[in-house]
């Protein structure tokens, strides 16, 4: 089984000779920092530094003989279904609806097609929990507790407890044979039901009706062009408008594993955001 702490060793995507370093006497990587689109205005440059970065992963790892590499990647590459989504619902070419969604499904294709190692992907939701420094899917629970009321539009969005994400892909590194591709969503909501929710919690007020698809798309990308930070990014709303409901029974039957209750993570995750004071006070609890 996997224990103990792993030595820390500094390496970089872009350069091979340091990920071979820290790759020397690994049995498993788990590669967790997959390129991530932040700007739209250069799609081409952006797949080719994502697959590169891949590509040089992939090719370290079978100069420092790793057995098996986990490769967490995103719920972004589930095609709709008939219903709840599974591991069976795949585009099979290049989705064409985002380039987060183009980006992560190449990156998995040339996952998928490694042969001189074993590979498993791992595809959470959006992540949430404690110690979140970066704010990534956080950013809408700060909003929330201070009373921001950031333009989004509505759609499905998968959740997942960061924890039982981790969880997961330990678990998924044990095996004896590799899970190919496994879903980590824990509950499917509404973002406009989940962000009254969340005013509810904070003693907030409620969000304003949510954007069309064109115009949230229309708005995060104006607002990526300019200097500063944008109120919500291009990449989180396409993941929004293109979300679809996903059913992760076969994580829990497979790998033994059970999710958080979301309740339990937003006290967790605002319980250490108030003691860091990201939010004004620790979530006030409301009667489910």
């Amino acid at each position: 089984r996997l224990h103990g702490r792993c030595d820390r060793v500094l390496a970089d995507l872009a350069d091979p000779s340091s990920l071979r370093e820290a790759m020397q006497g690994v049995d498993v990587v788990f590669h967790c920092a997959g390129h991530y689109p932040t700007r739209r205005d250069a799609p081409d440059s952006t797949l080719a530094t994502g697959l590169r970065q891949i590509d040089t992963l992939c090719d370290a790892a079978a100069q420092a003989d790793v057995r098996r590499l986990v490769y967490v990647s995103s719920t972004g590459t589930v095609a709709p279904g008939q219903g709840p989504s599974t591991e069976a619902d795949t585009f099979f070419e290049r989705p064409t609806q985002s380039l987060y969604h183009a980006l992560k499904w190449e990156m998995e294709a040339r996952v998928l097609a490694e042969d001189r190692f074993e590979t498993s992907i791992a595809c959470p939701g959006a992540c949430l929990g404690p110690w979140d420094l970066k704010m990534g899917t956080s950013a809408l629970l700060v909003a929330a507790a201070r009373g921001l009321d950031v333009p989004h539009p509505d759609g499905w969005i998968g959740l997942v407890d960061a924890r039982d994400v981790a969880e997961a892909v330990v678990r998924m590194a044990e095996l004896p044979e590799p899970i190919s591709r496994l879903l980590l969503v824990g509950h499917n909501r509404r973002l406009q039901s989940l962000l009254r929710d969340l005013s509810r919690r904070y003693g907030t007020p409620s969000p304003s009706a949510p954007l069309t698809p064109e115009r949230a798309i229309a708005f995060a990308s104006a607002a990526e062009a300019g200097d500063t930070k944008p109120a919500i990014s291009r990449a989180i709303v396409d993941l929004i408008v293109h979300g679809v409901p996903v059913d992760s029974q076969r994580s829990r039957e497979l790998l033994g594993i059970s999710y958080r209750p979301l309740a339990s993570t937003l006290d967790d995750w605002g319980a250490w955001a108030g003691r860091l004071r990201i939010i004004p006070t620790e979530p006030v609890r409301t009667p489910a």
